[in-house]
């Protein structure tokens, strides 16, 4: 696909449908435009402090998509930037950062049918996957919710990592502390408003987004193209 129209269409095709609690408003903050922050802090991210907001999902809020292709394999990966991270009652404020980016990555195989297409969701430091059929080696593989070729996604409470489904087994720290993930909150598109990485006034930064236990970036070699799963072939 050489087109740069031909890519982007590929891209809104595939691009993932994220629900949230129906309190991440409540509680924290739903995703913002990362040109803004960037613009604003990069310069000097110690003025970058705890920022819960927006507490409404905006429909203007881009979807930042980074974009592979091989003969045999197309990558593609949407990322979503937050303000803030943090987790319901857990202890010791663990959990709690400035900024906090997430992704949804869908791995399309050979002649990009559905059935051979796997997604490999963020999730904390690991990443979830789900397909119709396919898994990779490591990995315990769950049923991907689509509508046509789009899935759908669920967004934990406050600490935003991407569950298959709102029935997915939650991430638990010391058994007691889990991640909320739950029905009948906004809905955002990502199609809507995409932006291709390269593009943005971020593209070529590789430090943190703020103080030392800030999330790295997308340009970051620690989230380079391999990052949510390794190189497998599927099985």
């Amino acid at each position: 696909m050489n087109s740069v129209s031909g890519i982007h269409e590929l891209v809104k095709r595939f691009a993932p449908i994220l629900h949230f609690h129906p309190k991440e408003g409540e509680f924290c903050c739903f995703p913002s435009d990362a040109e803004e922050i960037y613009a604003s802090y990069h310069e000097n991210w110690d003025f970058f402090t705890e920022d819960r907001s927006p507490k409404e999902l905006l429909p203007s809020t881009p979807c930042y998509y980074e974009f592979w292709e091989a003969e045999k394999l197309t990558q593609i990966r949407y990322w979503f930037w937050y303000r803030y991270n943090d987790f319901q009652g857990a202890p010791l404020s663990l959990g709690k950062h400035v900024g906090d980016w997430e992704n949804v990555e869908i791995r399309l195989y050979g002649s990009k049918k559905l059935n051979d297409a796997i997604w490999v969701l963020s999730n904390h430091h690991e990443a979830r996957l789900a397909s119709l059929s396919k898994t990779l080696q490591g990995f315990i593989r769950e049923d991907a919710i689509l509508d046509d070729e789009q899935i759908n996604v669920w967004s934990a409470l406050g600490t935003h990592a991407n569950y298959p489904s709102p029935k997915s087994k939650p991430r638990c720290y010391v058994r007691f502390f889990c991640d909320k993930i739950a029905d009948r909150g906004p809905v955002w598109n990502t199609q809507e408003n995409l932006m291709l990485l390269s593009q943005t006034n971020f593209n070529s930064f590789e430090g943190r987004w703020g103080d030392k236990k800030a999330p790295r970036g997308p340009a970051n070699e620690y989230n380079n193209r391999w990052r949510n799963a390794p190189n497998y072939d599927p099985i």
